[in-house]
């Protein structure tokens, strides 16, 4: 075997890797915003264990105020959505850089195989695999939280306006909504992680400001700013609890009636490619000549690389074009 026949492989097996660890979540690419709140709060219990038996002294409090001090998450008001701000919605406790290289990785082991057959066009939409593949994980896994902190979000705000009417106490109301739903709920999850960095003497701001820091979802925010508001001059939260609720069923029924607009479109591209293919197959097994005759020829080879070139390329308008943001 030839030394760059090693080398494509040995850049396709760490791709693969690569790829394998970031879709299955392995533990090498971090645990994520969500583990590293975990990990936190297990320091403040342990703070607080540690210093048990001696209630009263001031250090003693002071060290457990340090450690929720820093188990906070800054949440950034600019608008920009950066990549820095992607890899924490994703999930990907990975820095920019990492990531960038992992594009380069992937781009590196695409070009290395097509460089062996393939014409310049194709070589230079190989070095943008890795960008294009590690873009699709990034808003794929964007997307999946997304739709599951949206799936019950509107029923967990519609739950606490039912027990805010029944007089019943905001933390205690937060706590009872979300008790009210799955155990593996996102929302769930999020009201625990708040209830408990309450409970181990993190500050309100902080704790409710930290809720769904993680999530790309664009009514968390105003939920975030109500809480907030009814904690410090009251109000009745109540009722804007209930119009931010219509509110997030009113962008949902949107979402679904512009991705049913689109689907059909989305659905025709892929059908026109099916059809292709089912055709080439259909000519390879009837008029076998016709097929491979073309890949050896010189000018019939660089006539399939040009019709798989606008094939890609009419493949990325359609995606570019139904794209339906959040």
């Amino acid at each position: 075997m030839s030394l760059g026949l090693v080398i494509i492989l040995i850049l396709f097996l760490v791709a693969a890797f690569v790829a394998a660890a970031i879709l299955l979540d392995l533990p090498i690419l971090g645990g994520g915003s969500g583990a590293n709140l975990r990990n936190n709060m297990r320091n403040i219990v342990s703070s607080q264990r540690t210093q048990k038996g001696t209630p009263g002294r001031q250090q003693d409090r002071a060290t457990v105020l340090k450690t929720a001090g820093e188990s906070k998450v800054e949440r950034v008001t600019d608008s920009r959505l950066t990549l820095t701000k992607k890899l924490k919605f994703a999930q990907l406790k990975i820095p920019p850089i990492a990531f960038h290289a992992l594009e380069l990785l992937i781009s590196l082991a695409v070009f290395a195989f097509v460089a062996t057959r393939f014409n310049y066009a194709l070589q230079g939409i190989s070095l943008l695999t890795g960008p294009i593949f590690m873009r699709w994980v990034l808003n794929t896994r964007i997307e999946r939280r997304f739709k599951a902190f949206d799936a019950d979000y509107p029923s967990f705000l519609l739950s606490m306006v039912g027990l805010l009417k029944t007089g019943m106490n905001t933390m205690s109301a937060l706590e009872a909504a979300a008790q009210g739903l799955e155990g593996g709920s996102l929302v769930r999850t999020e009201i625990e992680l708040m209830v408990e960095r309450l409970r181990f003497g993190v500050s309100e701001d902080r704790s409710i400001g930290s809720f769904g820091e993680d999530v790309f979802h664009p009514e968390i925010e105003l939920f975030v700013q109500a809480l907030l508001l009814s904690r410090r001059v009251g109000g009745n939260l109540s009722d804007t609890l209930d119009r931010l609720a219509k509110q997030v069923r009113k962008r949902q029924y949107f979402r679904s009636s512009a991705n049913a607009a689109v689907g059909m479109q989305r659905g025709s591209i892929w059908m026109i490619i099916g059809i292709l293919v089912g055709m080439e197959l259909y000519l390879y097994f009837v008029y076998p000549e016709a097929v491979t005759g073309a890949w050896a020829d010189e000018t019939g080879w660089q006539v399939w690389q040009f019709g798989f070139v606008v094939v890609l390329l009419g493949i990325f308008w359609v995606k570019q074009v139904t794209r339906i943001r959040t």
